[in-house]
Formats: C-alpha cells, sequence, structure tokens
C-alpha cells in the first residue's frame, strides 16, 4: 500500500470463494485507515460469472459505471467515471482478454470492440488498463495504439522487459509483456514504472501476482 493509489484495476479476481476483491479493499483499510476504496466488479458472462472476473478500485468519487460483454471467452470489460479533486472527470477502463496463442484474432476483435466503446463515451479523459494476453508487437495491441499511447512506452521509449512470469511458485522462463496501461491525448504522463514486483526477502517465490503491474503519475491536459 505505498503507492497509494487513486485507481486500481485489477483481473482474475475470484467471485464467491474468496471474494478477492472485497477482501483486497478490506486489507487497504486495515494496513492504512485513510486507503477507503470503493469496489467495481465485472464478472465474466455465462458459467464463468460464478468462479472469476476483474474489478476496478477507486478513492475518488465515482460518477457513473457501467460495463461491456466481449466476445470470446466469455470476456468482459468496465469502465468507472471518477472525479478529480479539480472536478474534472476520468474515464478509467479496465479488461482482460481471451487468452491462447491461436487467438489473437479474437482479442483484435474484443480490443475493436472496447475502442468502439469508447468512442462513444468522447470528450473525457481515458484511461485503459489490463491483460491484454498480446505482446506488444501482435495486431491487438497495434490496433489499440492507433488510438492510444501506452504510458511506459510513452516515458521510457519501450515496454518493460516483462511483466509475465514473475517467481510466484517458482515460475521461471524468458520474459514477456502482456499487461499494458493506455491512455489518451487529453492525459499527460509523468512517469509510469513496474511494481508489485518486490520478492520475500526469505521466500524468493513469494510476489504479490503472477503478473507484474503497471503503474503511471498523470495529469490531464488543458
Amino acid at each position: 500500500m505505498e503507492l497509494q493509489p487513486d485507481v486500481i484495476g485489477l483481473q482474475e479476481l475470484r467471485h464467491f470463494y474468496p471474494r478477492q476483491a472485497r477482501w483486497l479493499k478490506n486489507r487497504a483499510a486495515a494496513l492504512d485507515k485513510s486507503l477507503t476504496y470503493d469496489v467495481h466488479p465485472t464478472y465474466k458472462s455465462g458459467i464463468w460469472w460464478f468462479w472469476e472476473g476483474i474489478a476496478t478500485l477507486t478513492q475518488l468519487p465515482t460518477v457513473e459505471r457501467s460495463h461491456l460483454r466481449l466476445k470470446g471467452q466469455y470476456r468482459v470489460g468496465n469502465v468507472t467515471r471518477v472525479r478529480l479533486p479539480d472536478g474534472e472527470l476520468l474515464d478509467f477502463y479496465n479488461v482482460h482478454l481471451a487468452s491462447g496463442f491461436a487467438n489473437e484474432g479474437i482479442r483484435t476483435e474484443q480490443a475493436r470492440q472496447l475502442l468502439d466503446w469508447m468512442d462513444g463515451r468522447t470528450g473525457v479523459a481515458q484511461v485503459l488498463v489490463g491483460d491484454f494476453n498480446s505482446r506488444p508487437s501482435a495486431p491487438t495491441i497495434g490496433l489499440v495504439s492507433e488510438r492510444l499511447r501506452s504510458a511506459y512506452h510513452a516515458v521510457h521509449g519501450a515496454e518493460p522487459e516483462r511483466t509475465i512470469p514473475t517467481p510466484l511458485g517458482g515460475r521461471s522462463g524468458s520474459g514477456v509483456v502482456i499487461d499494458y496501461l493506455f491512455v489518451n491525448d487529453r492525459i499527460e504522463v509523468h512517469d509510469a514504472w513496474v511494481t508489485f514486483d518486490r520478492v520475500d526477502d526469505e521466500q524468493p517465490h513469494i510476489v504479490a501476482s503472477d503478473h507484474y503491474g503497471l503503474a503511471a503519475t498523470i495529469s490531464l491536459r488543458p
């Protein structure tokens, strides 16, 4: 909780047991009483609704929230519109696209569906985060990059070395990037970095997740 982020996008959250989104909210408050997050979950469609979904946690006032059913593997995206301290609005989108090496076409269509949805909500700052299951050179990321820019790439000139695998559970192998934080042209990116990468001092296979996280410091352009 050292970061104390205003808004967090999470994926692969269990729905009923444990209720991970709610557990994370409560855990944050237990560690620091000043961290009061609202939780906005969206679970997969079909039978997968019982198992898994995504969630946005925000300390900023929520103005509106909505979700989108994506075609393929019961995937979903959601948006939470928040009000910034200066009164400006920001739309925070969260997504987890289809998995599987052979399913790049499904992911590209899901990204197109998501971007069309975003285009229908123009005139406001937009952030899009999530597990895209696509490498930087893949058509899905190429499509998204036509309309949005990667915050990490904007700061460093390239994507990070990896977002998977992490050492969790003894995983190993060459690293790849499949997680991203995108912004539209209403947003100025001041910094971006990989996070949740701290390893337990005594147990080197214990880290926060099987994916590294991405974080950014941003502001709105006039």
